[in-house]
C-alpha cells in the first residue's frame, strides 16, 4: 500500500492520526501542486502581451475578472466543509451538488456576457474561458474525497499536470494561430481529459460516487434531491461569507481608481502581486490540516487541537515576519526588476501590503476552523462586519492618506473581522466538549 494511502476503514475515522509523513507528503504536494497551477496562470497574463499584444491582453484580462466572480457560485464554498463531514452527506451528494452548482454559473455567466453586448469574437472566448475555469471548481470535489483519504498528493500532481499542459498549450496555440478562443479551446480540452482521466479516477477508488443528476431532475421530493437542498442549506452561508470575504479588497481598490485613476490603482496592484504569494502560501500550508482538524474535534481531543493551532499560527507569524524582512532588504529592487523604473516611488508600499496579506492569510486560517467548528452565522459575521466596515472607511482613508489609504482601510476592514472571529473561536473552544454541535448557529 502507498505510504499516503489510508484503507477504506481508516477514512473516516477520528481516532486514527495520520503518519508524520504523510501530513508532509499531503502539504508538499499541495503546494507545489498549487503553486504550479497558479504559476502557469499568472504566465499566461505575462505572455499573452508578448505573443499577441495589449489588445488581447485586454480581452484575457477581462476573462479573468468576469470569471473570477462566477467560478464562486460553482465552488459554493463547500470544499472545507466536505473534508471536515462525518459521513451527513455522501460523496454522490458532494460530486451531483457540485455539478448543478457549476452550470447555474456557466448559465448565469453567460446570461451576462450576452446582456452586456461584446463583439462576436469577445463573446467567444469569454464563454470557452468560462468552461475552463470552471475546471478548476469541477475537480475541486474529486480533491476533497482525496484529502479526506489524506492523499493530496493526487490534487498535486493533477495540479502540475494541468498548470504544466495549459502553459504549453497557450504558447503553442498563440504562436500557431494568434486566436485566443482557439487556444482557449484547446486549454480546456487538455485539462479536462486530465480530470476525467486521472482525477476521477483516482477519487472513485477512494471512495466510490456516481453523479445522480437523473434522480434529481426527476423526482424532486427524493432522496438524493432532498440531501442536495439541504448541503446548499448548510453552506449557504458559507457562500455568503466567501462573497463578503472576497469583496474586502476590492472595495478599496474600486475607490482608489474612482479617486486617484486608474493609473495610481496600477501601481497598487503591481505592488501587491508579490505580497499575494505570502498569502497564497500560508493558505496552501494549512489547508492541508483541515482533516486533522475536524478529527481532533470528532474525538474529543482537544489538547491536540489546540497545539496544531498553536503551531499553524506560529508558522503563519514566522512565514509572514520572513517575507515582511525580505520586502524590506530586496523589495524596492524586485519590483523594479519586474516592473519598470516608474514603480520605484511606490516600492515602500510592499512591506505594509504584505502585512496586510500576512493578516488576511490569518483570517483564512480561522476561518477554516469556524468551518470545521460548524459556525457558520460567526463565519457570515466577521466576514460581513468586514466588508461593511471596508465600504464605511475608504473614501475617508483614501482622501486623507492617498493611495496609502487603501492598506490602512484594509487593516481596519480585516482587523474587525479578525475580532469577530477570535470571539467566535473562543466562544467554540469553551463548547468544545459538545462533539456533536460543538457551537451551532
Amino acid at each position: 500500500m502507498d505510504k499516503n494511502e489510508l484503507t477504506s476503514g481508516q477514512l473516516n475515522n477520528g481516532d486514527h492520526a495520520p503518519e508524520a509523513s504523510v501530513i508532509r507528503s499531503n502539504m508538499l504536494w499541495n503546494v507545489i501542486g498549487s503553486f504550479g497551477f497558479i504559476g502557469a496562470q499568472w504566465a499566461m497574463t505575462i505572455l499573452i502581451v508578448h505573443l499577441a499584444g495589449y489588445y488581447e491582453s485586454g480581452i484575457l484580462s477581462l476573462g479573468l475578472s468576469l470569471t473570477n466572480v462566477f467560478t464562486n457560485i460553482a465552488y459554493f464554498c463547500v470544499r472545507n466543509y466536505q473534508v471536515s463531514d462525518r459521513d451527513r452527506y455522501s460523496a454522490d451528494t458532494y460530486v451531483t451538488h457540485r455539478v448543478i452548482m457549476t452550470l447555474i454559473a456557466i448559465f448565469l455567466y453567460v446570461g451576462f456576457v450576452f446582456v452586456n453586448g461584446y463583439d462576436h469574437y469577445t463573446t467567444a472566448f469569454l464563454i470557452l474561458f468560462m468552461l475552463y475555469r470552471v475546471s478548476e471548481a469541477f475537480v475541486d470535489v474529486f480533491h476533497g474525497i482525496d484529502q479526506r483519504a489524506w492523499r493530496l498528493d493526487i490534487a498535486g500532481r493533477s495540479f502540475l499536470m494541468r498548470g504544466v499542459l495549459t502553459v504549453l498549450s497557450f504558447v503553442a496555440m498563440e504562436k500557431l494561430t494568434g486566436n485566443l478562443v482557439i487556444t482557449t479551446l484547446a486549454m480546456l480540452c487538455l485539462v479536462y481529459a486530465v480530470i476525467l482521466c486521472y482525477d476521477v479516477p483516482r477519487a472513485r477508488a477512494i471512495e466510490r460516487f456516481r453523479l445522480r443528476m437523473d434522480e434529481v431532475i426527476t423526482d424532486g421530493n427524493g432522496a438524493a434531491c432532498s440531501s442536495i437542498i439541504s448541503l446548499t442549506k448548510e453552506c449557504m452561508p458559507l457562500f455568503l461569507y466567501a462573497v463578503c470575504l472576497n469583496a474586502i479588497v476590492p472595495i478599496p481598490r474600486y475607490f482608489l481608481e474612482k479617486m486617484m485613476g486608474k493609473e495610481i490603482l496600477g501601481f497598487y496592484a503591481s505592488v501587491a502581486i508579490p505580497a499575494s504569494v505570502i498569502q497564497l502560501l500560508s493558505s496552501y500550508v494549512f489547508a492541508t490540516f483541515t482533516k486533522l482538524f475536524a478529527d481532533h474535534l470528532a474525538a474529543g481531543r482537544k489538547e491536540d487541537f489546540l497545539k496544531l493551532f498553536r503551531n499553524l499560527s506560529a508558522a503563519i507569524a514566522a512565514l509572514v515576519a520572513l517575507a515582511t524582512v525580505g520586502s524590506l532588504v530586496l523589495g524596492e529592487w524586485v519590483l523594479v526588476f519586474v516592473f519598470t523604473e516608474e514603480i520605484r516611488s511606490y516600492a515602500y508600499l510592499l512591506a505594509p501590503t504584505v502585512l496586510c496579506c500576512g493578516l488576511i492569510a490569518y483570517i483564512w486560517f480561522l476561518g477554516m476552523l469556524l468551518t470545521v467548528m460548524r459556525d457558520r452565522m460567526g463565519l457570515l459575521a466577521g466576514a460581513a462586519a468586514g466588508a461593511i466596515a471596508a465600504a464605511a472607511v475608504s473614501v475617508p482613508c483614501i482622501r486623507t492618506w492617498g493611495i496609502d489609504g487603501v492598506n490602512v482601510t484594509l487593516f481596519i476592514a480585516n482587523g474587525v473581522n479578525l475580532a469577530v472571529f477570535i470571539q467566535r473561536f473562543i466562544r467554540g473552544l469553551r463548547a468544545f466538549k459538545d462533539i456533536e454541535n460543538p457551537i451551532g448557529d
